[in-house]
């Protein structure tokens, strides 16, 4: 073996130098084999938490919608309506926001799109379940029972709202100034 003189280093001999081509074979084929592995796994990863992500914002909207009817029903005093795809009641009182007396909550059946609708008078709310604003989407079921608590005159309103994917929410709410 040579040794050069001027930088102290020694020169390796014909042959010895690199990798051969069948170990770079090798290495590019182990990495490959483990990115496929690494990559479907970070794909279902991935997929997996956009879903549990739509799931949660559906479920979040439920939520919201519920507590929505829920304070309204709650404040009902009568309760005109209720069958499936829809719930009609009056308001005791108005508010700031909504200074109409009667409310209708709609579900469209060919967008799915749960709509609240308002109006002054009973037979000012509209007939159609494509009008009014918007307050859930991929709502596949709103049922609205009223249900006698107790064989007294009081009723609870049972709602029972599904979301696309199987989300099945219920709540049963006892109007408070029902009948005055």
């Amino acid at each position: 073996m040579q040794i050069n003189r001027k930088h102290k280093c020694q020169h390796t001999q014909d042959g010895e130098a690199g990798f051969t081509l069948m170990e770079m074979i090798i290495v590019v084929v182990i990495a490959s084999i483990l990115g496929t592995f690494v990559f479907g796994v970070l794909t279902k990863s991935l997929s997996a938490q956009i879903a549990m992500q739509k799931k949660k914002e559906r479920n979040d909207d439920a939520i919201m919608v519920m507590e929505k009817i829920s304070r309204e029903v709650k404040e009902a005093k009568t309760i005109n309506n209720t069958a499936t795809n829809q719930l009609i009641f009056e308001k005791n009182v108005t508010s700031s926001l909504d200074g109409n007396l009667f409310v209708k909550f709609i579900r469209n059946t060919s967008t799915n799109e749960l709509r609240r609708q308002s109006s002054t008078t009973y037979g000012g709310l509209p007939g159609n379940d494509t009008s009014g604003d918007v307050i859930a989407e991929h709502v596949t079921t709103f049922i609205a029972d009223a249900v006698p608590q107790y064989g007294s005159s009081v009723d609870a309103i049972i709602i029972d709202l599904v979301l696309d994917g199987g989300s099945n929410w219920n709540t049963k709410i006892y109007p408070r100034n029902y009948g005055l």
